[in-house]
């Protein structure tokens, strides 16, 4: 049996790039743009915000100050897509469009074919990163939209600056998942572009090889696919590995090196590294937020519910999900579920019968709604 717990929308997830340096256990940098991405790996999301922030009061004529912003926004979106934010939301469609106007306007006034390239580049990523947001919010079809655009101005990039290895990223990221989606989705698709895994599987590789900032997203995305999509999680583990090197204290690396193990039932590794998880989140080791705890938590039930089948062991992390003040996570959603389905097994079916019910008065999560109906209607086995 699967469990999506940690797995990403994967569509048109790479037109935007996240361009972040990572040669190695980086410093705390001194420039403010670069001090912004490194924030953000550390899900640091408002001292990401403020350091890029200053940057574009620096450099008010200079897109990629505006592209960072939104996408700081984006990802705390995405990572927190269970809140409503409005003002993050609010913030987020302002500065893509500021992304877009201060582009055009870079586009118009560029006098190489490099100038060209960048402004092209920006606008792409921006059009990328409101594509990505569309998809989390179900508007598959203007998703599309704002992807065919992207997609062109990414090529057009391309042809200004055949070295802009960094524009291969979204270009590849978009190949590879417009070939490989579920059928009605690809069929929406091919309306626009029309992709290919291969080709898409290659423009990553290029990007992570020869672009100049995207070794991080570039990885992560190759873990993503390799987990998910390929089923080839001992290829994700290597490159998790690496990620949690360079970026020790990021939460954001921990759980993918963790997602990695997950998959390949690892029970104990699993079980070893979110208890460490669940330490550092208790504690509020920088940069692990106390509310960490929750994914742990759920980590550890899973692993033992799945990998050990021990329901005695399992039902307490869940438990332990749910005695904690509810603030609307997903994560209290799935301890619901999985409670429900282990009274189920135990022949408890009014129990299991009454948290399932309360999964659906909860907000959907990963298709946590399909599964309580499912046992709902035929007790979970």
């Amino acid at each position: 049996m699967e469990d999506n717990f940690m797995k990403l929308c994967p569509l048109l997830l790479a037109l935007c790039v996240v361009p972040l340096y990572a040669d190695g256990p980086m410093p705390f940098p001194q420039d403010k743009f670069d001090q912004g991405l490194w924030w953000l790996y550390q899900a640091q999301y408002d001292k990401a915000y403020s350091a890029v922030e200053q940057f574009t009061q620096d450099h008010p004529d200079d897109p990629a100050g505006y592209f960072y912003l939104a996408a700081i926004d984006w990802w705390h979106l995405a990572q927190d897509m269970e809140y409503d934010l409005p003002e993050v939301s609010q913030r987020f469609s302002e500065n893509y469009e500021k992304t877009i106007a201060v582009s055009r306007k870079e586009y118009e006034q560029a006098k190489t074919q490099h100038e060209k390239a960048l402004a092209c580049f920006y606008a792409g990523g921006a059009e990328g990163l409101r594509g990505r947001r569309l998809i989390t919010l179900g508007d598959w079809v203007s998703a599309y939209f704002a992807g065919r655009r992207g997609y062109r101005l990414l090529r057009r990039a391309i042809r200004y600056d055949p070295e802009l290895y960094d524009a291969y990223m979204g270009l590849g990221i978009y190949d590879y998942y417009t070939d490989t989606l579920p059928r009605v989705q690809r069929v929406l698709a091919s309306l626009f572009i029309h992709g290919n895994k291969k080709r898409g599987l290659e423009e990553l590789q290029l990007a992570i090889d020869k672009g100049k900032h995207v070794h991080v997203e570039g990885r992560m995305f190759l873990l993503e696919i390799y987990t998910y999509e390929e089923h080839e999680p001992e290829k994700a583990l290597p490159i998790a590995e690496e990620l949690v090197k360079e970026y020790p204290n990021s939460p954001v690396m921990s759980l993918a090196e963790i997602t990695a193990l997950y998959q390949m039932h690892r029970w104990d590794d699993v079980i070893r590294e979110s208890n460490n998880f669940l330490m550092k989140s208790i504690n509020e080791t920088p940069y692990f937020p106390k509310r960490g705890e929750m994914p742990a938590l759920y980590l550890l039930g899973i692993s033992h519910f799945w990998g050990k089948f021990d329901l005695d062991g399992a039902m307490k992390y869940f438990e332990e999900i749910l005695d904690a003040p509810d603030d609307g996570s997903r994560w209290v959603t799935y301890a619901y579920l999985r409670r429900g389905q282990i009274e189920d097994l135990r022949g408890w079916r009014d129990k299991a019968v009454s948290d399932y019910k309360e999964v659906l008065n909860r907000k959907d999560s990963w298709g946590s709604h399909r599964e309580a109906r499912a046992s709902l209607q035929t007790p979970f086995h």
